[in-house]
C-alpha cells in the first residue's frame, strides 16, 4: 500500500451521503495546512468528505486506503458524530495513525472530546499552520510532541499545553488548491483570504472565542498586494474572476483596518483588473461612502454583514458596538453604492420577545431581506453568552456530541418557534433535501449579482416562514382556532407548490421527484395545533438533525 505522511479531512455533516446543504466552497483552513506542510517537505492529501457527499463508510473506506501516518481532522461541531464515529471506525480497523483534530470546535471543547473520544491521540488548539506543522514533524520523526505549544492531549488526565503564537500571513505559502476544479464547477467561484480574524467582541461569536486561545492581534492582515497576486495567478491561470473572501471580517480596527481595504481596493485597479466580481463580510459600521464606492469599483458586488438584530437591546447584550443608526446608514451606503446586501440574522435568540419579533420582521420586510427565520442562535462553548446565560440560571448544557446548548425562553416564545420549525424541518428541508443538487445548479451563475433565478427562489422559500411566523405572533396575542391553522396550512402548501414548480421549471425536470401535492394538510394543521396548545418547549432547540440524513 503506498503511504502518504498527512490526510487531511473534512468530516460529512449529512452521514448518510447526502449532498450539503450551504455552499460547497474550498475548505480554506485544510488548504493553508496543506501548503504548510507541503512546504516543509511532507507529503499531503486532503479528503472533502462533506463536499463530495460521502457516506461515513466511503469516507471510512478512503481514509483507511490512503495510509496515512497522521490523519487531521478539521472539526465542525455539527460534524462532531461523524468524527466518533470515524474515529471508532479506524481504530477498529487497525489503523494506528496519530489522528488529531482541530479547528474552532476542537480548540473550543477540546477537554469534552478527548474524553468522550479515546481514539484521538491529540488537538491542535487555535491556528494550528505552524503547531500542526511541528506535530508531523515529531510524530513522523518518532520525537516526542508532548510539550509543543498548542497542543491538547490526553495523559491520567487531559493536559493543554501553553498557547502557541499566530503565524505571521506573510510567511506562508500560498493555499494549495486541490479542490478548485470541483468546487468552481460547483458554484462558480473561488475562495481566498485577505486577512483573519475579526475586532469585534461579540458575545455569541466563537470566532471571536477562538481567536483569544493563540497568541497575537485578534485581527491580523496579510499585505493586499500579495492578494491581489494571489487573485491574478488564479486569475491568469485558471481562468477564475469570481472570488468569495472567505475573512471574518475584511476590516480590521480603526484607521489601519480601514487602510488595508482601501490598499486591496486600489491595488485591483491599479493592474487594470476590471473583470473581477467580489464577496466579503464585514460589520455595518465598516463602511461609509468613500469606501463602498471605492470597493464597488474594484469589483465587489455583495457584502455579508452580520446584522444580527434591529432590537437595541439585544445589540447591547449581544455587544454588537452598533445601533439601529448604524446599520441604517450602513443600508443606506451600500444601496446607493449598488452594492448588494446579505444580512447575517437571527430573530430568535435568548432574549427574544414577542416586541423584538415584530420589530425584525418590521425591519426585514421595509428592506427585503430574505434571511432564514427558522434558526435560532446557537451556543457555543468558549463564548462570552455561555457564561451570561449561565450566571442567568438559563443555560442547559449538551454535550457538544450531541446537540448545541440550549436555554430557558417563555414557553409562548418556544411555541412560535417550534411550530415555525415544524413547517420548515417536515416541508420545507425536505423539498431542498430532494432538490439539493438543482438548487446548486441555480445559484451557480456567472457573477454573484446574477443569481436572480436563486434570489427569486430565496423569496418564495423565506415568504412561506414570514407568513407563517406573522400568523403564530398574531394567534398568540389575539387567539385562534383549529380552522385558523388548516387554513394558513392550506396555503402554505399551496406556496411550497409553486417553491417545487419554480425548481423544476428552472431545471428543466419533467417531473417532480416529491410532489408537495401528497403532503398531509391534516397532519401539519393538527402538529402545530398541538404545539401551540401544550406549549411543552422551554427552549429553542436547534439539533445536528431533524430526520434522517
Amino acid at each position: 500500500m503506498q503511504t502518504i505522511d498527512v490526510l487531511l479531512v473534512l468530516l460529512p455533516m449529512y452521514q448518510s451521503g447526502r449532498t450539503p446543504d450551504y455552499n460547497p466552497k474550498e475548505p480554506m483552513g485544510l488548504m493553508y495546512l496543506a501548503a504548510s506542510l507541503r512546504t516543509a517537505g511532507f507529503s499531503v492529501e486532503i479528503l472533502d468528505a462533506d463536499v463530495l457527499a460521502l457516506t461515513i463508510d466511503e469516507t471510512l473506506s478512503r481514509i483507511t486506503k490512503c495510509g496515512a501516518k497522521v490523519i487531521g481532522f478539521s472539526v465542525l461541531q455539527r460534524a462532531l458524530p461523524s468524527v466518533k464515529l470515524l474515529v471508532e471506525g479506524l481504530r477498529k480497523n487497525g489503523i494506528t495513525a496519530h489522528i488529531c483534530c482541530g479547528g474552532i470546535t476542537a480548540t473550543m471543547s477540546a477537554e469534552h472530546i478527548l474524553q468522550r473520544i479515546p481514539g484521538i491521540d491529540s488537538i491542535v488548539l487555535g491556528e494550528g499552520d505552524l503547531s500542526f506543522r511541528d506535530l508531523v514533524a515529531k510524530v513522523i520523526g518518532n520525537s516526542d510532541w508532548h510539550n509543543l505549544l498548542g497542543v491538547a492531549f490526553r495523559n491520567s488526565s487531559v493536559v493543554t499545553n501553553g498557547p502557541s503564537p499566530k503565524p505571521d500571513l506573510d510567511s506562508l505559502a500560498h493555499a494549495s488548491r486541490d479542490l478548485l476544479t470541483f468546487c468552481l464547477l460547483k458554484t462558480n467561484y473561488a475562495t481566498i483570504l485577505a486577512s483573519r480574524g475579526c475586532y469585534g467582541v461579540c458575545t455569541f461569536c466563537s470566532n471571536c472565542s477562538f481567536e483569544r486561545i493563540s497568541t497575537g492581534p485578534n485581527w491580523r492582515p496579510r499585505n493586499p498586494v500579495d492578494v491581489v497576486d494571489e487573485i491574478e495567478q488564479l486569475r491568469r491561470e485558471c481562468g477564475v474572476t469570481v472570488f468569495k473572501f472567505n475573512d471574518a471580517n475584511l476590516f480590521g480596527p480603526g484607521r489601519d483596518g480601514r487602510r488595508h481595504v482601501v490598499t486591496l481596493c486600489d491595488e485591483i485597479l491599479r493592474r487594470n483588473l476590471n473583470d473581477l466580481h467580489l464577496m466579503g463580510f464585514c460589520r455595518s459600521n465598516d463602511v461609509d461612502d468613500e469606501i463602498a464606492n471605492l470597493m464597488r469599483r474594484a469589483g465587489f458586488e455583495r457584502l455579508l454583514v452580520g446584522i444580527e438584530s434591529f432590537d437595541p437591546s439585544t445589540l447591547r447584550i449581544f455587544r454588537k458596538g452598533e445601533s439601529q443608526a448604524t446599520i441604517l446608514q450602513m443600508i443606506r451606503v451600500l444601496h446607493k453604492a449598488e452594492i448588494g446586501l446579505i444580512p447575517g440574522f437571527m430573530i430568535f435568540n435568548p432574549y427574544t420577545a414577542i416586541s423584538s419579533l415584530i420589530r425584525d420582521l418590521d425591519f426585514l420586510e421595509r428592506f427585503g431581506f430574505m434571511p432564514t427565520l427558522s434558526k435560532a442562535l446557537r451556543v457555543f462553548d468558549g463564548t462570552p453568552i455561555q457564561a451570561l446565560l449561565s450566571s442567568e440560571g438559563r443555560l442547559i448544557w449538551r454535550s457538544p456530541l450531541e446537540g448545541y446548548h440550549e436555554y430557558l425562553i417563555d414557553p409562548r416564545l418556544a411555541a412560535i418557534y417550534m411550530a415555525l420549525k415544524t413547517v420548515s424541518v417536515e416541508w420545507i428541508d425536505l423539498v431542498k433535501k430532494t432538490y439539493q443538487d438543482e438548487l446548486w445548479g441555480i445559484k451557480k451563475a456567472p457573477t454573484f449579482n446574477q443569481r436572480k433565478s436563486f434570489d427569486t427562489l430565496s423569496r418564495l422559500v423565506f415568504d412561506i416562514e414570514l407568513q407563517t411566523l406573522r400568523a403564530l405572533i398574531d394567534w398568540t396575542e389575539h387567539g385562534y382556532s383549529l380552522g385558523d391553522i388548516r387554513s394558513l396550512v392550506a396555503k402554505l402548501k399551496q406556496r411550497l407548490w409553486a417553491v417545487e414548480t419554480f425548481i423544476l421549471t428552472e431545471s428543466n425536470l419533467s417531473e417532480p421527484r416529491l410532489n408537495v401535492g401528497s403532503f398531509s394538510e391534516t397532519e401539519m394543521a393538527s402538529r402545530i395545533h398541538s404545539i401551540l396548545q401544550t406549549k411543552v418547549f422551554r427552549t429553542f432547540p436547534e439539533q445536528y438533525r431533524w430526520r434522517d440524513d
